[in-house]
This record gives structure tokens, sequence and C-alpha cells, in this order.
């Protein structure tokens, strides 16, 4: 949000440069955003012959895409029928989130089938998405759309999702540091009451199972005016808080605040404001709750995990700090190191499970026992009994299963041994990992359950894919059973207002769903079966409320229910053709005897199951439909 000058006081609700200071004025946070999403909201998609004409605006001018010359001088470009432009005068952030609501269902469209590396692009600006191993969410929804062949090509072309960017810099490119106010703007702070309010959201929402902050140590300097916190931790925290505040400032622009505070923190992080590397690594992983943009390659969740990795490495925190190891470092030091080390490595595996990417951390490299009651001891020597020590210690243990896991799919791993190596093994410790794992209906028990049947949908349609066996009864069965169980707990996350504490494994897992439901979609129209197909159809159209509640969240649910709306239409398209080709079949074997009703069967499917329809919740009649929210 402080990408230009006019955007600088979105988020200056205090713009005093000692940060917890109170604000002289106060400054209504939703008015200003408000106000500058009506004055920069227009976005504009073109066709092959009608050129881009921006709307009136009063802001500097931004040069629109064009194509840079090349060594032989300027070259001709029309835009392709498909392509997509923003108008540009919308803000950065409205951009964005054009192109990442887009890209998806563009790429699904013409990118998997695509020919010609340049289909979305000029040759000069084309773009390449790796679509990981086998394991991965875009990879099957790549081999199903592909018919099953996802391993002779890895590399696809994508649409821009980044707005076209000058050659020479303007003024309204450069970064943040490069202007005068730019420690003012930095040090703006919400005003005291919604400061507050994001502080206490985050400690008692996100941390008790992300514990990546000394409590106890940055409320005492929280409460200080000559001794604040560091600013990019303060900035960062602020900024996952807002993820999950309930305060109504913050709920009625969630993701224009969080932007705001994600820009902040990030100019902090690019001027290197910060020389305390264990800040670097804590602001990092925090960064990991927030979507930039539709770039997963050098932003986002998997890239500011890797970066928190290397930091931390060099801090040596994967080394053994347990309370019987040799070391000079204080304990409450030890304490918390401990406690980023082991958040680090499940958000690491997880992200790496997600994208189908190598894992960041190798269990070979690491020493670091896991957790104990004594790791909560924090600086003013009380322990922290917010944190959720049983569920975090087990999540632990699943994540070095699914690292396990996920190192049978790697590229290394198959080309030794030729084939796909037995995964019987991670079963059985999956299987003694469920035994052990401690009942309850709170929300971290929930969220276990979401990883349990993640890796359990995700190794075995992997299983089903690349073996070379025939009879694939049981993973079948284990991946019906897993999509199911996934419905279930994200309608009981939902069902208790805790969507918004989801990490991003959220999406991870309601991709997965919606995936293993489009499968089971195309494999009954290939049937021909009308019971099952409609069977598939709702439990495909099952999915959109919970990605619909997801949304405020983590944006890029947004793409995904784009995504499987179209798989859904074409779907439909489908459906309907069949059995109008069979019906014309009955006919002519039989017109006498034939029902002379005329059977609409697109009118059908439509009134029968529409589309993103909010089903009867799956818990007591007398409780709460599904799009209420409720509990903390």
């Amino acid at each position: 949000m402080l990408a230009t000058e006019e955007k600088s006081d979105v988020m200056r609700l205090d713009a005093n440069p000692v940060p917890i200071a109170e604000p002289s004025e106060p400054y209504d946070i939703v008015e200003a955003l408000s106000r500058k999403s009506r004055s920069r909201r227009s976005t504009t998609e073109v066709n092959s012959t009608t050129p881009v004409v921006p709307a009136e605006r009063h802001d500097d001018h931004v040069p629109p895409p064009q194509r840079p010359p090349g060594p032989q001088g300027p070259v001709a470009w029309t835009p392709r029928p498909h392509t997509t432009y923003v108008d540009d005068s919308a803000s950065e952030d409205a951009v964005n989130q054009q192109l990442m609501e887009r890209g998806l269902v563009e790429f699904f469209q013409h990118g998997i089938s695509s020919s010609s590396w340049s289909f979305f692009d000029q040759p000069a600006a084309a773009r390449m998405c790796y679509i990981g191993t086998p394991v991965s969410n875009l990879a099957f929804l790549v081999s199903q759309e592909r018919d099953g062949d996802a391993n002779s090509n890895l590399h696809f072309p994508i649409p821009q999702i980044h707005r076209v960017l000058p050659w020479k810099p303007d003024s309204q490119s450069l970064p943040l540091q490069l202007r005068a106010d730019s420690g003012s703007a930095l040090s703006s702070l919400p005003q005291r009451d919604v400061r507050d309010a994001l502080v206490d959201a985050f400690f008692d929402e996100i941390h008790p199972g992300f514990p990546v902050v000394d409590e106890s140590e940055f409320r005492q300097s929280y409460a200080q005016k000559d001794a604040p916190p560091p600013l990019l931790l303060l900035q960062s925290i602020l900024l996952v808080g807002a993820h999950v505040c309930q305060h109504p400032k913050v709920a009625q622009a969630r993701s224009l605040v969080k932007a705001a505070l994600f820009q902040r923190a990030k100019t902090l992080w690019d001027l290197r404001f910060e020389n305390d590397r264990v800040t670097l690594v804590q602001a990092a992983l925090l960064f990991s709750w927030h979507v930039e943009n539709a770039d997963t390659v050098s932003a986002n969740a998997y890239y500011w995990i890797s970066v928190a990795c290397g930091i931390a490495f060099g801090l040596g925190m994967h080394r053994n700090l347990a309370a019987t190891s040799t070391s000079v470092m204080p304990q409450s030091a030890r304490n918390l190191f401990r406690r980023i080390w082991w958040t680090l490595f499940q958000a690491s595996v997880l992200s790496s499970l997600d994208h189908g990417r190598p894992l960041l951390i190798r269990n070979e490299d690491v020493d670091q026992p896991p957790l104990t009651a004594q790791d909560l001891v924090e600086t003013d020597g009380s322990m922290n009994q917010k944190i959720e020590l049983s569920s975090f210690i087990h999540n632990s243990k699943l994540c070095e299963i699914i690292a396990d896991a996920l190192v049978l799919f790697s590229p290394g791993s198959i080309r030794k041994a030729g084939v796909l190596q037995d995964t019987s093994q991670i079963d059985a410790r999956l299987a003694e990992w469920l035994l052990a794992c401690p009942d309850g209906d709170g929300f971290y028990m929930l969220q276990l359950r979401l990883h349990y049947n993640i890796i359990l949908l995700q190794l075995h349609r992997a299983v089903i894919q690349q073996s070379h066996e025939v009879n694939h009864h049981q993973s079948l069965e284990l991946c019906n059973s897993a999509a199911e169980s996934l419905m279930s707990t994200l309608s009981a996350i939902c069902y208790t207002g805790a969507i918004r504490r989801c990490y991003f494994t959220g999406l991870t897992a309601i991709m997965a769903v919606g995936i293993h439901f489009s499968r089971a979609l195309r494999l009954a129209i290939e049937k021909k079966s009308k019971l099952l197909t409609l069977q598939a159809q709702a439990r495909l159209e099952g999915c959109f409320p919970i990605m619909k509640q997801m949304a405020p969240f983590w944006s890029t649910a947004s793409a995904a229910m784009r995504l499987f709306q179209h798989i859904l239409d074409g779907a439909k398209s489908r459906m309907a053709t069949q059995f109008a080709v069979e019906q014309q079949v009955d006919e002519t074997i039989d017109p006498a005897e034939h029902d002379s009703v005329n059977q609409n069967w697109e009118y059908i499917f439509s009134t029968l199951y529409p589309s993103a329809t909010e089903p009867v919740w799956a818990f007591p009649a007398a409780g709460p439909e599904f799009g209420t929210e409720v509990g903390p």
C-alpha cells in the first residue's frame, strides 16, 4: 500500500516517529481504505482489436503495458484475445488481485494444453510454471487434464501475474526507501485501540500454534514508550494479527489493511532495517501468513520460509539446544530458538507438500530434540500456558512422516530405485501416529486431522498414478475416506468460526478435495452413470461455501473457486451433451414408449444442484446453518 505517495497515508493512524506513542488525531482506517479503494478500482479487459484506454484519473501516469524493444529495435505487438490486461490507474493491490484470481483459470484453459511456450505472451516476456512432484495438488491436476500424463512435461507457460514495468524506473516504481518521508510512513501505526486488538488477536489466535515470539518480552516492550519492540517485528505481528482480528475497522477492510501492513514490514526488510537475525527469522515466518500476489516462486509462503531457513541454519537453530545440552546461551533464548525451529520445520514441510518442491530441511542435518514443557518458559520465568504444546508436538511428529513420504516421491529417489518405492512403512507410521493422536474438537485438534488427511489423500492419489499395479482398491478407498474427512473437518472449522485461524494448509486441503471430487466427476461422466455424476457434482459444489468463507483470509481461495467453477461448467456441458445424445438414441429405438416430456438436462442440473449453494450443516438440526460464523 506504500507504492505511491498517495497511498502512504492509508494506514497512517499514528505517524509519530516513536512507534508506541498515542496518535494526536484519531484516524478512521475504514473510511481511508474505502476511499482509496473506490478511487482506484477500475480494471479493463480488452480483446485483440480494442486498444487499452485508461480510465480518467488524477494521479501520475504509469505507462501502459508494452513490449520492450529487442536487439533489432522495436517489434510490433498486438494483444491476444485471451490475454487480460488491467487499467494502469488501478492500485498495485487491485492489479495483483485481478491477476491472481484469473491466472489459475487461464493456465488451466490454455497453459496445460498449449504446444507453444509463448502462448500467453511474447517470447521475451514468457513466464514459466513448474508443477512440482506428483504428490502436489497442481501436478495431479495437470496430470488429470492431460489424461494421466504428468511426467512428460514439468514446465508449462503461464499468464503474466505482474504489472509490466517500464525499462527505466520512474517516480511511481521507486521503492519507498528512496523517498523523503519514508521514515514517517514506515513508523506509522494504527490507532491505539486497533493496534491493541491486532496484537491481542495474534497472541490469542495465532501464537498458541505458531510460537515464534517471546510473548512476555514483547508485551513488556510494547507497554513501554521509550523502549518499544523492534519495528520490523511489531509491523509483522500487526500483519498476522490483521489476518484474524475481529475489530470492526479491520474486519471491514481486511485485505487492504493487511496489504498496507505488509508493504511497511517488507520495506523495512528490504531496507535491512534490522540487525537482529532472530527477528529476521521471526519476520520471515510471519510473512508466510500473507499472500502478496500470485507469484509462488519469488514471493509468498515457500519463498519466505526458505529465507527463514537460511538464516536459521546460520544461527544454528537446527542444533541441539535442549536443557540437557551443553551451551552458554541463556535458557530463555534457547527455549525461543527451539520454539522457532520446530515452527519453521512444520511450515517448511507443509509448504513443500503444498507445492511439490524440495524439502528445505533434511532430517539428517538436524539434531534438535522435540519440544518439552520446559521450552515454554519465557524471559520473565513464567510458562506460557497458551501455547498448545500437545498438538504442536504431534504436528511436528506428523511433519517428520510427511517429510519422509515426500522423499519417496523426490526425483532422486525415483531415479535411484527405478520405480516408486513401497509406501507401506509410511502407512504404518501414519496409522501409529493416528492411534497416538489425542482426542478433542478444539481448533488445533481439527488442524491435526486436517494435516493428517491431506498427506493421506495426496500420498495415495500419487501412488495410484505412479504405481504400475492394476489394483489400487485400497489406495482409492483411502483417498475417498480422506476427502470426506477433510470436508467434515473443514466444515467443523467453519462451523466454529475458526476458518480465519487456518494456516495456508487450509487452502491446500480444500484444493486437494476439489481435485479429488473433480476426478470423480470426470470418471462418472466417462462411465455414463447419471447417478454417480449427480453425486460427484454435488460433492464438488459442496466445496464452494468453504472456499467462500476462506477467501477473506486467503485471497487465493477466490482463484481456486474460479478454477473449480470452470471445471464444473465444463462438466455440466459434457453431461448435457452426453445425456441429450442418449435421449436421441432412446427415441430412435422406441419413440412410442418414450416419455414425451422434453428432458432439458442443462436446466435440470442447474436447478437440481445450483452452483455454490450452501448445504444444510452436517451438525444437529438446531445448530446454525453453514454460512453462520460462530465462536471466537
